[in-house]
């Protein structure tokens, strides 16, 4: 019995050694075969060197992600999202040609099928700035005058004629021109052209006529005086 003990005590010690041997024996091929470089399976992974050209990818598609959810306080002023602009109403403006007649006199003209309506008005180079101390506000006294009735108008058929027509008549006064235009359908561009042509050429200049008109532009004086002082 004890002969038998100490020979299962002994075949149990060899045993353990062997199997010792073995377990040693397996990490030293794994770690051979997986060579140099390669992680044995049971060690941490490690984390592969950044290239240049993946953080150049990575701020490439930061800015792509910020494009697609732009911060809101620059979306009050601008869209960073190209658009398409439609340029159809400036492309669509009629050209304008300018002709100079034999006499000098420059005609600027626009033209546009679709409109039923036209604007005619003769622009005058005769402003305030061509005026000298002794004149000055000539221009406009005399864009006045030329409403009161010409040789074969008065004040009242002007209006009575341009009114039957729709249409509307005018002038004003800048620095740099004179104008007297008149609005009306197409179809009476013709006769517009003849009232205007009329109140330049024949207006009627009455002294009563003058000097009731010097009082009303005094009294615009006295109005604008205020405001510019």
């Amino acid at each position: 019995m004890a002969f038998r003990r100490i020979l299962s005590s002994a075949v149990g010690r060899r045993s353990a050694i062997a199997a010792a041997a073995a377990g040693n024996a397996r990490e030293a091929s794994t770690a051979v075969a997986a060579g140099p470089g390669v992680l044995a399976p049971d060690a941490p992974p490690t984390r592969a060197p950044v290239m240049p050209y993946d953080r150049i990818a990575e701020a490439v598609n930061a800015r792509l992600r910020r494009l697609e959810h732009p911060d809101p306080r620059f979306l009050r002023y601008a869209n960073p999202v190209p658009t398409h602009a439609d340029h159809t109403a400036i492309l669509a403006a009629p050209e304008t040609r300018v002709t100079t007649l034999p006499n000098g006199l420059r005609v600027a003209t626009e033209s546009s099928l679709a409109a039923r309506t036209a604007t005619v008005g003769v622009w005058i180079d005769a402003g305030s700035r061509y005026e000298n101390e002794e004149a000055a506000g000539v221009a406009h006294f005399v864009e006045h005058m030329l409403f009161k009735g010409t040789g074969k108008r008065s004040a009242v058929q002007l209006e009575k004629e341009i009114e039957d027509m729709g249409g509307h008549l005018n002038a004003y006064t800048s620095r740099e021109q004179t104008t007297y235009y008149a609005k009306v359908l197409d179809k009476d561009v013709s006769r517009a052209m003849e009232v205007l042509a009329d109140i330049l050429q024949n207006s009627n200049l009455d002294e009563d006529r003058i000097e009731r008109e010097r009082e009303v532009i005094l009294r615009e004086m006295e109005e604008v005086w205020p405001l510019m002082c």
